[in-house]
């Protein structure tokens, strides 16, 4: 009881104290500090504790409205996103529909095909049949060309021995007959010219007279041919000198001698090939070349 009666005293009269006596204050102050100051270090802890507290909330309150916002993002780009994805939808069911008429009308178009190609066939087959029958008929046609043709150098033979006849027997002129056998040559491709000049010594007739000659020229070298209705062995000898005559003249060279006559003596035949002469019954014998050996 006289530890508590102590107590109460000291506790009614400790203001007082405080008040007047400065050393008690002062020793008062002192064990109050050593009192407190475990106390006040918790305290400095608990308030570091809280600050750094308050700092984890505010970076987890501004975390979460970083993520809030991203969220938010989110959603309005999840938004947009389905609403294209539901015109791509749309579209892609919009083009699978025109794909499905467009592979209708492809299949439409095969099958027209398919069926133009089998009428092409039958056609090809038709064609190939009349082409099968013209080409026969132009063989046909080819073959009686070859027969008319044949026939027409037939008749020219005909009309070129008859006229041969004819000029023997007076009934038209040696030169008429010349003439048509001259354009039958150039017919058969040979481009003729005619030579002309006057023989003054009478080195070819044995007196003064003209001489004509049939002349072409190929490779700057003459091609003298000599064209009669009926040919002796004088008129070979005659055309040799004609030869002789015109290289002369004209200082070209002779490159062939060629006589033409339906109507050949055997034996001047002899002497023409005896001196190097060619000799045919009908223009369109003559070949451009001159035979091998001739």
């Amino acid at each position: 009881m006289a530890v508590e009666n102590l107590k109460e005293a000291v506790r009614q009269a400790l203001p007082q104290w405080l008040r007047e006596d400065p050393e008690i204050r002062q020793v008062l102050r002192e064990a109050l500090i050593e009192v407190l100051r475990p106390w006040e270090e918790v305290l400095s802890e608990l308030r570091g504790f809280r600050q750094e507290a308050e700092k984890q909330r505010e970076t987890d309150r501004q975390m979460l409205t970083g993520l809030t916002q991203a969220v938010q993002q989110l959603i309005e780009t999840s938004r947009a996103n389905s609403d294209a994805i539901r015109v791509l939808v749309a579209r892609s069911e919009e083009h699978s529909r025109r794909l499905e008429e467009h592979s209708q009308i492809i299949r439409q178009l095969m099958e027209r095909v398919e069926e133009h190609s089998r009428r092409l066939e039958e056609h090809s087959q038709v064609i190939r049949q009349l082409m099968e029958k013209v080409e026969r008929h132009a063989q046909v046609i080819e073959r009686l060309l070859a027969a008319v043709d044949r026939h027409s150098q037939e008749i020219r033979r005909l009309g070129a021995t008859i006229g041969a006849i004819g000029a023997r027997w007076g009934l038209h002129s040696e030169a008429a007959f010349r003439d048509g056998m001259a354009a039958l040559l150039q017919e058969a491709g040979w481009q003729v010219d005619r030579f002309l000049a006057m023989d003054p010594e009478g080195y070819v007739f044995g007196r003064p007279d003209q001489v004509e000659i049939d002349v072409v020229i190929r490779d700057g070298k003459a091609i003298l041919i000599e064209i009669r209705s009926s040919v002796s062995r004088g008129d070979v000898a005659a055309f040799q000198r004609k030869t002789e005559f015109y290289a002369r003249r004209t200082g070209l060279p002779v490159a062939r001698r060629i006589l033409i006559s339906p109507m050949v003596d055997p034996r001047a035949r002899d002497l023409a090939r005896q001196m190097g002469m060619e000799i045919y019954t009908y223009p369109e014998d003559v070949p451009p070349e001159p035979p091998a050996g001739g």
